[in-house]
């Protein structure tokens, strides 16, 4: 964990390197020779850690860490993301345990296998409270159902915890079979047919403003037979993304069904009904365009040479004509559905939860997974790339990666907690005081400081140098136990 929070951009096998200039006894609290650290010790506790069962390891120690440092558990935010690797992670028989496959890659990378990581983190301070590797092929859909009907065994009857997801929960078959016990907050998918009626049918002007350019409406809903309360939500800053995307498309659009049109019309059909059916078939592609003024011409078409004998039946070929236009209809209802979306709890008490709590751990909460799959894939950190053989160890090293991720989150509460509690502020890399600077810039503070031993007379002094105003401020804001790590000795 220390190599991984080390941001040194050192792959696995060269942890020995990494500790060969760091005091390892300052930081272990006992000696232990660089040569000692070693890939092979490494990889034999990655065994080690996979057969005592990883996902347990780091619930125990996420759940003692959250009430050590008082993390709220109150929401909790699910997701996942895929890890792309290079290399063929071949299995020796068809039943052999598959955590490195192919799948939807949510990194763009479909030409490489992956593993994925699920997380479930706090909204407050994103702190990671649940972890697990999963096989490259996972679907989100199948696997937040079997999360959260194992989590839900674990919930106390009267604890108020809300579980946040995407829309991947919201399924006909998830919901009645984890909405008995457990209360959850999801996006309901654009889909369903319940949603764009809503959508459509509803102008902003009969939504209630709640500020920062949101407006909101709520509904009541019993979709897969689960009583629920639909919050309809308004962006006006979605909404000129959105119709930006929109306006897009539509020119897209003619562009193509210009240039495929000209294949059309350059056909000439042998009757007329085979011309209707073509331009019917073409209309059908078309989303936010028609056609008019389409017209069939009629063009008699001669046999051989000379003239045509009178009892010659006459032939005839039919071309097409198009011209088009915008389908305002269409386009006027699509660009209604802009800038907003469905939010849905089985909460149905709204003292519990009130529509701004809703609407607020939704769209800002579900960010705090984000930021930790943002920091899980710094290509920076240690383990951004993987280089392991064996896929136990892969499900291992995932573990570790989301360990360090939670010592990170920590450490970056721990210190702004205290710069509040005592009404102080840091630099940040603008040079601006600041009381929420991120842990990643405070190790960037520390960049520099080295510790000399001199020997004189027979016995070591340390010094510790470089520890300027800065430094040592955040290390007396932090804990003295930080402090004490970088006296001088001697």
């Amino acid at each position: 964990i220390i190599n991984g929070l080390g941001f040194c951009s050192r792959p696995l096998y060269l942890q020995a390197q990494f500790f060969d200039s760091k005091p390892i006894q300052r930081f272990l609290g006992r000696e232990l020779p660089s040569e000692k650290i070693s890939d092979d010790r490494l990889g034999r506790c990655l065994d080690k850690c996979y057969e005592e069962g990883c996902d347990k390891i780091f619930a125990e120690v996420s759940s003692k860490a959250a009430l050590n440092y008082g993390v709220s558990r109150k929401f909790r935010h699910l997701d996942s993301t895929s890890i792309s690797v290079c290399g063929e992670y071949e299995t020796e028989s068809e039943d052999d345990f598959k955590l490195v496959t192919f799948g939807h890659s949510k990194d763009h990378r479909p030409d490489l296998k992956q593993f994925m990581i699920s997380l479930i983190s706090s909204q407050d301070g994103d702190v990671p409270l649940l972890a697990q590797t999963i096989p490259g092929n996972t679907s989100d859909q199948t696997h937040f159902k079997d999360v959260l009907m194992q989590l839900k065994l674990q919930i106390n009857e009267g604890e108020s915890t809300y579980f946040v997801a995407d829309s991947a929960l919201y399924t006909s078959k998830t919901l009645p079979e984890i909405s008995d016990k457990l209360k959850w907050i999801s996006r309901v998918p654009e889909k369903i047919k319940e949603v764009k009626a809503f959508e459509q049918e509803t102008d902003v002007t009969d939504m209630i403003e709640v500020g920062d350019g949101y407006s909101t409406l709520e509904k009541k809903s019993d979709y897969a037979g689960v009583n629920q309360r639909w919050l309809l939500v308004f962006s006006e800053q979605a909404k000129k993304r959105e119709v930006k995307t929109l306006e897009k498309r539509i020119a897209k659009e003619l562009v193509k069904a210009k240039k495929d049109i000209k294949k059309i019309t350059s056909i000439q059909f042998s009757c007329k009904s085979d011309a209707t059916v073509a331009v019917e078939a073409f209309v059908k592609k078309l989303k936010y365009h028609r056609l008019k003024n389409v017209i069939v011409h009629e063009k008699k078409v001669k046999k051989g040479q000379g003239r045509p004998r009178k009892d010659e039946k006459t032939s005839y070929v039919y071309s097409l004509q198009v011209e088009f236009e915008k389908d305002e209809d269409a386009i006027s209802s699509e660009m209604n559905t802009k800038g907003k979306f469905v939010i849905a709890t089985n909460e149905l008490d709204s003292d519990c939860l009130s529509n701004g709590e809703l609407l607020f751990n939704y769209k800002n909460g579900q960010q705090s997974v984000e930021r930790g799959f943002k920091f899980l894939k710094d290509p920076s950190f240690m383990c951004a790339s993987t280089y392991l053989k064996r896929q136990e160890r892969i499900v291992a090293l995932g573990m570790i990666m989301c360990l360090c991720l939670l010592v990170y989150m920590l450490a970056q509460i721990l210190l702004r907690t205290q710069l509040t509690k005592l009404k102080e502020t840091v630099p940040d890399q603008k040079g601006k005081e600041s009381e929420r600077p991120s842990m990643r810039w405070i190790f960037q503070v520390f960049e520099g400081v080295h510790l000399l031993l001199q020997k004189v007379n027979g016995r070591t002094k340390e010094l510790v140098l470089n520890l300027n105003p800065v430094r040592e401020k955040i290390l007396s804001i932090i804990s003295p136990r930080f402090e004490k790590m970088y006296e001088s000795t001697g």
